[in-house]
């Protein structure tokens, strides 16, 4: 018996003692030894109010109130900051004098990123000690080997989870300053060990949009370094998904992001459309190294047809410079035209079209100034909806009783352009059209403000021209080989086009048919082939064409 009370007796100040640790050792004194390697790995002064040993749940340390504050050059305050971390480590390796961590718990992180006025990251030197700050984003930020990459490559730890999270980012370098806010955070790590592939798990929402996001996963194995062999993950943006997938190296990327359908109405930006848009078969490769990025493949069906693209961007500035080829193969104009205007005149048919462009920003101002490009657009079987171009151009010269097809349509087989871009201007340059009544050859230009100044000879068919002809004085003499030419001119704008005939151009055409039956009259006379009584005949057929009696 009195073995037993003495044994529980000694279990019970053993646990007594254990129980006690907490209030008996002061881990407080290992701060000064252990906050100089944490600030120099973040380049960030770093508060602790509080380091305690910790028995339940399981045996560890926590760490309260831990604080990295902002970089002074971006403001005052906090930066990110914990309610507390709590690290757990295993007993029985604890026992034989080896310690395996168990789990990484953070509760209540906060972090806040701000873009300064001159479009500049406080992350950007985040871990990136003896890096001046710039005045301008003229480089993308790339974390250093020697910062929390690098920490998280050292941590052998089964779990690290985070608990009620929130990261704000501020954006001050728009003329009306933004904010983002991403509120219940939860994320999981586990298996975060060197040489391991962890997995990986993060929930949260985006506010004000009022978006889920979930991303899921794995990447790894875990280095010394931050190269990754494999990453392979699924983000959800509310109700679309992602299949994201690379590898990376140094400051050299390499992923792909896949999707079966994106609709844009569910896209957390706004797009300038007039109705929603669904891309299926999305893919896009590229290469990031540094500041620079390229796409080397950008693909997905739209609106029944294709598009491929390539390109590459220098990131890092205000106006990122840019170049890129698309190609677009058997898109439905029609339903294309809709999604992104509303306009009185449309275009239906099937489009393709090669263009190849350079320019620097993607702000309207930036694109109508630096924007250049050539190119090539044809569109088959299609209809202008809103405007028939005969008409216009019959009504133009009082033509009554005549029928030109449609009333408020111009149907046609094949419209053809080359396009050049320069300066807010779009260029086009052998423009074709093939339409049942009449063929059009012009060119023009169309304005990034929808300035319209186009011109495009209507050369009718022989039935057409004749029918005109039998009505019209002047469209009579300005006849050649049997056709009649009329040049269209379209001016005002995409919303308010206004059509015209250059009058100049079609009784220069009378004049010349004057000019030349004058010179054959003339010949004939001086080589004895006419008599002057031979003539008179055909002048009352001239004047009679030309005044109409």
């Amino acid at each position: 018996m009195k073995i037993a009370i003495g044994l529980g007796v000694v279990v019970a100040l053993l646990v007594g003692l254990v129980l006690l640790l907490p209030f008996i050792v002061d881990l407080n004194k290992y701060q000064d030894q252990y906050r100089p390697l944490i600030e120099e790995a973040l380049n960030r002064k770093v508060t602790l109010a509080d380091i305690r040993l910790t028995i339940w749940p399981r045996l560890g340390a926590r760490v309260a109130g831990f604080t990295v504050v902002e970089d002074p050059a971006f403001g005052v305050g906090p930066f990110a900051s914990l309610a507390s971390v709590d690290v757990g480590v295993k007993l029985m390796p604890l026992l034989s004098g080896k310690v395996e961590v168990e789990e990484i718990t953070l509760r209540e992180p906060l972090i806040t990123v701000v873009k300064n006025k001159n479009g500049v990251l406080n992350v950007s030197t985040l871990g990136r000690k003896g890096v001046a700050i710039p005045e301008r984003p003229s480089r993308a930020p790339v974390p250093s080997p020697d910062g929390p990459l690098k920490i998280l490559a050292l941590l052998a730890v089964d779990r690290v989870t985070i608990v009620g999270g929130k990261a704000t980012y501020r954006d001050l370098s728009q003329p009306q300053p933004v904010e983002y806010v991403l509120q219940d955070m939860e994320l999981l790590l586990r298996s975060v060990h060197l040489g391991e592939t962890p997995s990986f798990h993060l929930a949260l929402l985006v506010q004000p949009l009022n978006l889920p996001v979930s991303l899921d996963g794995t990447f790894g194995p875990l280095k010394e370094t931050a190269d990754l062999d494999a990453v392979n993950l699924q983000l959800a943006l509310g109700k679309t998904s992602f299949a994201i997938t690379g590898k990376t190296a140094g400051q050299h990327m390499a992923f792909t992001v896949t999707a079966p359908a994106i609709n844009t109405a569910h896209l957390p930006m706004t797009l300038p459309l007039k109705k929603p848009v669904e891309v299926k078969d999305f893919k896009l490769e590229a290469d990031l190294k540094g500041q620079e990025m390229r796409l080397s493949d950008l693909s997905f069906q739209l609106f029944e047809g294709t598009v491929a693209a390539q390109g590459g961007l220098m990131s890092g500035a205000a106006a990122p410079p840019f170049n890129g080829k698309v190609v677009l193969q058997g898109l439905q104009l029609g339903p294309a035209l809709g999604a992104v205007a509303q306009v009185p005149v449309s275009i239906s048919g099937t489009a393709g079209a090669e263009l190849s462009v350079k320019g620097q920003g993607f702000t309207m101002p930036d694109l109508t100034r630096g924007l250049e490009g050539v190119g090539h657009v044809g569109v088959k079987d299609g209809k202008i909806d809103g405007v028939n171009l005969l008409q216009e151009a019959v009504s133009i010269l009082k033509v009554a009783g005549i029928s030109v097809g449609e009333a408020r349509a111009t149907a046609f087989s094949t419209i053809e352009t080359d396009l050049g871009i320069k300066q807010g201007v779009v260029t086009l340059r052998n423009l074709l059209m093939d339409s049942h009544d009449f063929q059009a050859a012009g060119g023009g230009t169309i304005g990034f403000d929808h300035a319209l100044n186009v011109t495009a000879n209507l050369r009718l068919s022989e039935a057409l021209s004749q029918q005109i002809a039998g009505a019209s004085p002047v469209a009579r003499l300005a006849i050649k080989e049997g056709r009649l030419t009329l040049p269209l001119l379209i001016g005002g704008t995409l919303e308010a086009p206004v059509y015209g005939l250059d009058m100049k151009a079609l009784t220069g055409k009378a004049q010349e048919q004057i000019q030349k039956k004058v010179e054959e009259a003339v010949g004939g006379l001086l080589k004895g082939t006419i008599k002057p009584k031979d003539l008179e005949p055909q002048g009352h057929e001239l004047l009679k064409g030309l005044f109409s009696r």
